[in-house]
């Protein structure tokens, strides 16, 4: 049996202070995060660490630092970038630990959450939750009615933790965007969707 006081330390353990995480929109300002950003993202697809590594699936980074500094100067154009801090360090300093992009759709109902990543330390801490919500609300403000996402269908835990933010499979599956980047054939990605009302 968990004692008040040992389930309170095993708590405070596990999730992030709400007041040590915040999510915002980028701004030009954070080209001086790329290469925290840049290292989150890999760290979060293509490292030994954290439960969302596609590293036995996809071989390469995932993006490249040109790549983090076009995201940022081109932001809004057309899609948005959000960014998740952490500023529970001794000297209380921003530290980007995870980003997200929404990519409208070409209807405009539709935006899809790309380049979802948490860095690896960070990760079942809460982090994510409170980065794909941010999401959410920022693509209400912009006036999309659906959230979309694609998660390679071999991704179960993944898979079961957007159904559990309301997201479900539409039944639509289409082929992996860089295949020559696939270390095991044939798998594709699942269509999973979300109304935002």
């Amino acid at each position: 049996m968990i004692t008040p006081f040992l389930f309170l330390f095993f708590t405070r353990s596990v999730m992030v202070s709400e007041s040590t995480i915040f999510v915002r929109e980028v701004i030009l300002d954070d080209l001086k995060h790329n290469e925290t950003v840049h290292a989150v993202i890999n760290g979060a697809y293509r490292s030994e660490g954290g439960w969302t590594t596609e590293k036995d699936l996809v071989s390469g980074e995932r993006v490249n630092i040109d790549d983090v500094e076009k995201f940022v100067r081109e932001n809004g154009k057309p899609n948005t970038l959000l960014y998740a801090f952490d500023t529970s360090g001794a000297s209380g300093e921003e530290t980007v630990v995870g980003t997200i992009q929404l990519q409208p759709s070409a209807d405009g109902q539709e935006a899809e959450l790309g380049l979802f990543a948490v860095s690896p330390t960070m990760q079942s801490r809460g982090v994510g939750g409170r980065l794909v919500r941010s999401g959410f609300e920022r693509m209400k403000e912009l006036g999309f009615k659906v959230a979309m996402i694609h998660v390679l269908e071999t991704r179960v835990e993944i898979l079961n933790w957007y159904r559990k933010l309301g997201f479900k499979e539409t039944g639509e599956r289409i082929p992996f965007v860089w295949p020559e980047m696939l270390k095991v054939k044939d798998v594709c990605f699942i269509t999973l969707k979300k109304d935002l009302d």
